[in-house]
């Protein structure tokens, strides 16, 4: 009993301490704060204040300028705008002034000055006050005799420029005084914050000897304790995961379910012209506020929230014959959200059958827009989760032809092929006349038979993985391709580089491309009747473009891809989409029966990985 309570008085002083030491952290923390914004908010009007002294000397000039104008022959601008912009500056300087010294609202500031800007002020005054005596006399002037001759304004524009420079060396005096008191400011700022972060850096350290090293005793004996309850941390992620789940099953039965029709309720009355007379509570509470603030007229309103001006009129003419509009509207509340209603706009009639006033009902369908919306969210990230899973296994699909590709190709050059060249050399030993009539011909015709088979061993080990792409890349293997098949094929193959492109590409991107043009070069000869087929290169510095077009007799693409669907024909269409896919390329297909087959294929560059030219 006696050592229970020996820990727990122990626990509670470690705790007393520990409260005391975050107390104080958090008390240099406020009290730093809390003299940091009042710097700033000090600063703001330093800079505030700084801003209208230096201005003052813009000003003076400005003053002194526009004076000197009037008595310069011909006064340019005009007479009468020199005299409006010297009652102008002149106003904005005596305003500026008198701010400085006492304070303004208007211009935000409080007139607090040092007493070494005052005295500043005050030897500065006897210049101030003659320029604005001269100034306002010369307006005086002025108003009273607009066309005064210059000899007559004269006086007063050179007491004007007479005191003008000395007013300007104060006013430079004054504005470098508040810019070293604000200066003062700031380095007396730093020194409190050196002050506050030893205070805080003494107090952790108080901590870390007498209160956390101490506690981390006590942690270590209830690790064992946490590890018992990490089980139940799993059981609640699980539950967590459950609880999202049916989070979203709720979301979808809110908007699958139809919504209970909620009553409509009176929102407004508006007289005929559509201005608001009256609003209830219910619309103020809806709209977080009385709508008649931002918008006095119903069709206004509607106009402003987005919708035609033909459709505003259409209801605006609707209610002046009597007749009531419905429609669903979708406007802004008061703090910015959306808002959808079910409105009503009903006219009251007179006795006398014309109409009074509108009156609108609404139904508030706010949650059911949003839960719709909610919804189609979550349908649309499972649809974009689906086909990316799709994407990933088409990749392994195609991952795994490319591979049963390249084995057959194997096959066939080292077997079928080294078989049938042995065989042709046995042949050849035949060729004895003396044995047969007729063996030198039937050997001729086994040995013509032979270079045919060993010719298609090539040209299908050729198709199915060039050993050259890896080598030298897509461009030169494309060439050979193209060049080969047109040999090999009674078609005019014709392969162009139209831009130079020399750029290697990573190696699933061009071994990709190369079976989206030899599928496409492939269907051209056996299906288009084409007389030529064209592969195309060209690039600029974003994206390389590929085009294989054919004269020949076009197709449906649309009736191919229901033909995929249907009964799984026209797949070299469905691989070359999934290939683009692959490669981050854009594939488009331009065909028209009897006008030719045109295949574009965008591959962006930087995309995807470029090494060194060749």
């Amino acid at each position: 009993m006696a050592t229970s309570t020996r820990k727990k008085n122990h626990f509670e002083r470690i705790g007393l301490m520990y409260i005391l030491a975050l107390s104080g952290i958090a008390g240099i923390i406020v009290i730093s704060q809390l003299y940091v914004q009042q710097y700033l908010t000090g600063q703001t009007h330093d800079s505030r204040v700084i801003n209208l002294a230096g201005r003052q000397r813009m000003l003076s000039q400005r003053i002194s300028k526009v004076a000197l104008q009037l008595i310069t022959p011909p006064p340019t601008p005009p007479r009468e705008a020199l005299q409006t912009e010297l009652a102008q500056s002149l106003d904005l300087w005596t305003q500026s002034h008198n701010g400085l010294l006492a304070g303004d609202a208007s211009l935000d500031v409080t007139g607090e000055n040092s007493a070494v800007i005052r005295e500043m002020f005050a030897t500065l005054a006897p210049d101030y006050d003659a320029m604005v005596r001269n100034a306002t006399q010369l307006l005086t002037l002025l108003r009273d005799d607009p066309n005064a001759p210059a000899t007559q304004l004269r006086p007063y524009v050179d007491a004007i420029l007479q005191h003008e420079s000395g007013f300007l060396d104060s006013m430079d005096a004054i504005v470098f005084q508040y810019d070293e008191e604000a200066r003062a400011k700031v380095l007396l700022l730093k020194r409190l914050e050196i002050i506050f972060l030893a205070i805080s850096l003494t107090i952790i350290l108080f901590e870390l000897l007498f209160i956390f090293r101490p506690t981390a005793r006590q942690i270590r004996n209830t690790i064992k304790d946490l590890i018992q309850s990490e089980k139940l941390a799993h059981d609640m992620a699980h539950q967590i995961g459950v609880l999202h789940n049916s989070l979203e099953q709720s979301y979808q039965e809110l908007a699958e379910v139809n919504t209970a029709s909620a009553q409509p309720i009176p929102l407004a009355h508006t007289d005929l012209q559509g201005d608001f007379t009256d609003v209830t509570e219910p619309f103020r509470h809806l709209m977080e506020g009385d709508i008649r603030e931002r918008h006095r007229n119903l069709f206004d309103w509607l106009t402003e929230e987005g919708y035609a001006p033909e459709n505003v009129h259409r209801i605006r003419q609707l209610s002046s014959v009597g007749d009531p509009w419905t429609g669903e509207v979708q406007v802004t509340s008061e703090s910015g959200d959306f808002v959808w209603l079910d409105l009503y706009v009903v006219p009251l009639l007179h006795r006398n059958g014309q109409t009074q006033q509108l009156l609108l009902v609404g139904t508030n369908r706010t949650d059911e827009k949003e839960a719709r919306a909610r919804s189609q969210e979550i349908t649309r990230e499972r649809i974009e989760k689906k086909l990316k899973e799709q994407r990933f296994r088409s990749i392994l699909i195609l991952e795994g032809q490319e591979e049963e590709r390249r084995r057959l190709a194997r096959d066939l050059h080292d077997g079928i092929g080294q078989l049938l060249t042995a065989l042709r050399y046995r042949v050849e030993t035949l060729e004895d006349p003396q044995k047969s009539r007729y063996l030198p011909h039937n050997v001729q015709e086994v040995k013509h038979i032979m270079n045919q088979v060993l010719q298609e061993i090539r040209r299908i080990s050729f198709n199915l993985t060039p050993s050259s792409l890896s080598d030298y890349g897509i461009v030169p293997v494309t060439k050979k391709y193209c060049a080969e098949m047109s040999r090999l094929s009674d078609k005019n193959i014709v392969f162009e580089n139209k831009t130079g492109f020399l750029n290697r590409l990573e190696k699933s991107v061009e071994t990709n491309l190369y079976r989206m043009i030899q599928e496409a070069v492939n269907n051209a000869i056996k299906y288009a009747q084409a007389d030529e087929i064209r592969v195309e290169f060209s690039h600029n510095f974003d994206v390389l473009n590929v085009t294989i077009s054919d004269n020949g007799v076009g197709f449906d693409p649309q009736q191919s891809i229901r033909e995929i669907h249907d009964n799984g024909t026209g797949q070299g269409i469905f691989n070359m989409q999934e290939r683009a896919l692959f490669i981050n390329a854009q594939l488009d297909i331009n065909s028209t029966p009897g006008q030719g087959t045109r295949i574009n294929i965008h591959i962006p560059i930087h995309h995807n990985k470029v090494y060194e030219s060749y």
